[in-house]
């Protein structure tokens, strides 16, 4: 008689509702496409589906928080099943950066639409892609960029969000401003308080007015991007904020000029470097344009007209100060001390050889002298008055 044995009742089959689906964790409805270089956001309606290849393709798509490979589990054609990016088959999905970073990621996204919506606005018939120009590296966040299509030429704007770029987040973009035929922006935040350490405002004249400008000292990656073709700005409530280099200078005296008492502060002084900073500059000011400055090459000439007037203004107030230097002198000149001249020696008569008269002795005055026509009356009248006392009765 054989034993029998019971087989293992199979597993019930595992079945996951459209509603029990939705309600797992989603981590992957935004991704970049490596291909193109362009940012991928299910989440968009207004835009349509793009037909991607599902799967892992080669690791075409990445994680913009993490910077690892996604796989796209492309529709199907099920109405109700959702596209979507996720990092592994496992359930859940999990990402592996930080909750503050991947917080991040949205809230740079928004701040490039609202950006491009500003854009479309200033030039209707551009065309406006949104794309990543550098991956997220160590604490720092994926860059973003507007690519700009319109008619005066090709645009990329490049946008860094709430930290400074990395040493290779900006190799990156040196290696995308390789292409001329393409303007390339880095755009910063103004109210960002990382991007910027402000040094107040200082006040120019042009045009006989008086205008305040701000000024901020440039980071290291700053000042390395401002020597690429990468033009930097900032970005400050609908403003764009073009920079220009700003130099400690010190006068050098002249023959003539005095810069004591109340020229000395004038004699510590500045002068600029423009269309671009350079790479010695102490500082670092802040031309303000419209924001539409951006596609617009009329409104971008105004601040080269703007730099052009204060190196203007920096020749004028040199030559002025040096003319305040100059007036200073002439009253130090006429307030010295007049040089007393030696007095003339008198010929001294011959003294005896045992006097010895001092140098330092004063010369005695001499005695008032009488002429003789009046002396010898007087010396006849003494004689004849001594004869009348001595004579005998």
């Amino acid at each position: 008689m054989t034993a029998k044995t019971n087989a293992p009742a199979p597993a019930p089959a595992r079945t996951t509702t459209p509603a029990a689906r939705r309600l797992r964790p989603r981590s992957g409805d935004i991704a970049l496409d490596t291909r193109t270089g362009l940012l991928l956001d299910l989440t968009t309606p207004a835009e349509p589906a793009p037909q991607l290849p599902r799967g892992r393709a080669q690791g075409r798509y990445r994680c913009l928080a993490c910077g690892l490979p996604l796989e796209y589990c492309g529709p199907r054609t099920r109405p109700d099943y959702t596209a979507r990016f996720r990092h592994t088959r496992h359930d859940p999905d999990r990402c592996n950066a930080s909750p503050a970073r991947q917080a991040s990621i949205p809230a740079a996204i928004r701040n490039a639409r609202t950006l491009a919506r500003h854009l479309r606005t200033a030039q209707p018939g551009a065309d406006i892609e949104l794309a990543v120009t550098a991956i997220a590296d160590g604490d720092c966040p994926p860059v973003l960029a507007l690519r700009l299509h319109a008619p005066q030429g090709p645009t990329t704007v490049h946008l860094a969000y709430a930290n400074e770029l990395s040493p290779h987040q900006a190799d990156q973009l040196t290696d995308t401003a390789r292409d001329t035929t393409t303007h390339n922006w880095l755009l910063y935040d103004r109210n960002t308080p990382t991007h910027t350490h402000d040094l107040g405002h200082i006040t120019v004249r042009l045009h006989r007015q008086n205008q305040r400008l701000e000024r901020l000292t440039p980071t290291a990656t700053q000042r390395r991007l401002a020597t690429t073709p990468i033009a930097i700005a900032w970005r400050a409530q609908g403003l764009l904020l073009v920079p220009f280099g700003g130099h400690a200078v010190l006068h050098e005296p002249r023959s003539g000029e005095n810069w004591t008492g109340p020229a000395a502060s004038f004699q510590r002084d500045w002068k600029i470097s423009h269309p671009r900073p350079a790479k010695d500059a102490t500082w670092w000011g802040l031309v303000p344009l419209p924001l539409r400055a951006l596609t617009t090459s009329t409104l971008l000439a105004a601040a080269t007209r703007t730099m052009a007037d204060l190196e203007r203004a920096q020749h004028g107030r040199e030559s002025y100060r040096r003319a305040q230097a100059r007036a200073q002198f002439a009253p130090a000149q006429t307030q010295l001390p007049p040089t007393r001249a030696a007095a003339p020696r008198l010929p001294v008569a011959a003294a005896d050889e045992d006097t010895v008269v001092s140098p330092t002795q004063p010369t005695p005055a001499p005695a008032p002298f009488a002429s003789s026509a009046v002396a010898r009356p007087r010396l006849a009248r003494l004689r004849k008055a001594l004869r009348g006392l001595f004579r005998r009765p």
